[in-house]
């Protein structure tokens, strides 16, 4: 179970430096449409990034930050 949790973490970590990376550069681009590509493309990294986090503390964790973190 714990290698599982570590892969997990570490996965977690990548999506959301990906998803960091992505944004920024996105925002840096001068050509329109491959700007918003790669905003889209942050997006979906957010997207998997919310998925591992469900799977690593449980959905009541995703529900608590979407609502702002109540």
């Amino acid at each position: 179970m714990e290698k599982e949790e570590n892969f997990l973490q570490e996965l977690l970590e990548m999506e959301d430096l990906a998803g960091k990376k992505a944004k920024i550069y996105s925002r840096l681009l001068m050509d329109a449409d491959k700007a918003q590509k790669m905003e889209a493309l942050s997006l979906r990294h957010e997207s998997r990034r919310e998925k591992i986090e469900a799977l690593l503390y449980g959905k009541a964790l995703s529900a608590k930050k979407k609502k702002g973190g109540e």
